[in-house]
């Protein structure tokens, strides 16, 4: 009882620091004023002028924008046939398995349990800009973090006979929707131990040509000019956002998100003290 209650008391505090992070989510979008591109574009250009070298590297300041997004090269999905700067495609293996489960007594149970095997995960990026009909400007994401996708295509594909959805399956196995296509090999499964209920199909893209909301930090570089990055150095408590929802839905699903933690973090907190007291007690 006393480890589960420390464990507890962890987790609330996880919680708690959650919970902090989505309130300074809020406080730094409300903070920030929209700036245009444009008059950053023209700013930057003066500070050039007045460097020895002509290159404004070095400047950098936290900055909201709106706009929509435009990308020179746009992809196309796999799944959707939509445009987009991003998309990332995912293909999940819904399959159940029968598990054997002993309870206190000894007594042994049979259950079939769901399971989930992500088969493929694909993301595709390419250069994208926020067109605020004054400027554009470069964004630059690492690795994607703070970038918001929305979510096209969600589909469920039964299985069949050959790829264990019944009976013994057996032979190739092409997995296929739209232009996507994925061969699983071949192999045979036992259904009385485990069966393929079917394919769940993904698609998440950042649409070009719709509105964004971005904050971050803006950044003159030598070598790719001016961008839109995650804050750096003494910034980066400051949350670096790119999405297709507008302000007040960022503002107000954070603020959800904030207070629905902290509640689940006082009730957690509380379970944990008490089962530490009472386990300090039993001893």
């Amino acid at each position: 009882m006393l480890w589960v209650g420390l464990v507890l008391l962890a987790v609330a505090a996880l919680l708690v620091f959650l919970s902090k992070r989505s309130e300074n989510k809020v406080h730094h979008v409300k903070a920030t004023e929209t700036s245009k591109i444009g008059a950053i574009e023209k700013l930057v250009a003066e500070v050039a002028a007045d460097m020895p070298d002509g290159v404004a590297t070095g400047y950098k300041e936290y900055i909201e924008v709106k706009g929509r997004v435009v990308c020179d090269e746009p992809l196309r999905g796999e799944i959707s046939d939509q445009e987009g700067a991003i998309i990332e495609t995912e293909v999940v293996r819904v399959s159940e398995r029968r598990e054997e489960i002993r309870d206190a007594q000894g007594n042994i149970r049979t259950e079939w349990k769901k399971h989930e095997e992500t088969l493929s995960s694909n993301r595709r990026e390419s250069p994208f800009w926020v067109d605020d009909g004054t400027g554009r400007l470069r964004v630059k994401a690492v690795g994607g973090k703070g970038v918001e996708l929305v979510k096209v295509v969600e589909r469920f594909q039964p299985a069949t006979a050959n790829d264990g959805g019944s009976g013994f399956g057996g032979g190739q196995v092409t997995l296929s929707m739209g232009r996507f296509q994925m061969s699983l090999g071949s192999g045979r499964w036992d259904p009385t131990s485990s069966r393929t209920l079917g394919y769940r199909f993904v698609e998440r893209v950042l649409p070009i040509g719709k509105p964004i909301y971005a904050i971050g930090e803006v950044a003159a570089t030598e070598d790719e000019g001016l961008l839109l990055r995650p804050p750096t150095d003494d910034d980066k408590k400051k949350p670096f956002i790119v999405s297709p929802r507008t302000e007040e839905e960022i503002v107000k699903g954070s603020e959800k998100s904030a207070k629905i933690l902290k509640i689940v973090a006082i009730v957690v907190a509380l379970l944990g003290a008490g089962l530490v007291v009472f386990g300090i007690v039993k001893r």
